[in-house]
């Protein structure tokens, strides 16, 4: 079953009528985390500070699983937000941010396995992070486009590795 129709319409707009700040990609994508992810919190992360060497703004989404008695949360996907305009350039300073932002969530909550997504506007890929000192492993190639057929259902096989853990 792919997205709603109003996901579906939003995702489909700001692909064919660039947007100028990526703000808007936040809420489209809190949508598609919350209705993915059943069962988890999603939430915003703690900021790190700016890489001296990227000047491109980001917002970070983490999705947390919640275990009881006791309660505790652990990060289990961490989701890198752009705009539309850093596509294709921002690829290497999005890679050294989520990085960073990894290394963080096993710093805190995550065990030996985290999920990530990159997104640049339409542009996004999903992959993950061992905790063993190594960059970031991608798992899919780049999709160009969010709201069709073959990203639902690789954000389904997302969220079902998502789940394993």
């Amino acid at each position: 079953m792919p997205f709603d129709i109003l996901t579906r319409t939003v995702l489909q707009h700001y692909t064919t009528n660039l947007p100028p700040t990526e703000d808007v990609w936040y809420g489209p994508w809190t949508t598609i985390l919350t209705t993915s992810t059943q069962g988890y919190i999603v939430t915003p992360q703690r900021r790190l500070p700016d890489d001296p060497k990227s000047h491109i703004p980001d917002f970070i989404i983490e999705v947390v699983k919640m275990f009881t008695a006791p309660l505790t949360f652990r990060c289990v996907l961490i989701v890198k937000i752009k705009n539309s305009q850093h596509w294709e350039y921002g690829i290497p300073a999005l890679q050294r941010q989520l990085n960073r932002q990894t290394d963080a969530a096993f710093a805190g909550t995550a065990h030996s396995k985290v999920y990530w997504i990159r997104a640049i506007g339409p542009h996004w890929r999903y992959g993950e992070k061992e905790d063993d000192g190594q960059d970031v492993r991608p798992l899919i190639d780049w999709h160009h486009t969010t709201h069709d057929q073959a990203s639902f259902d690789d954000l389904q096989t997302l969220a079902r590795l998502v789940e394993a853990l």
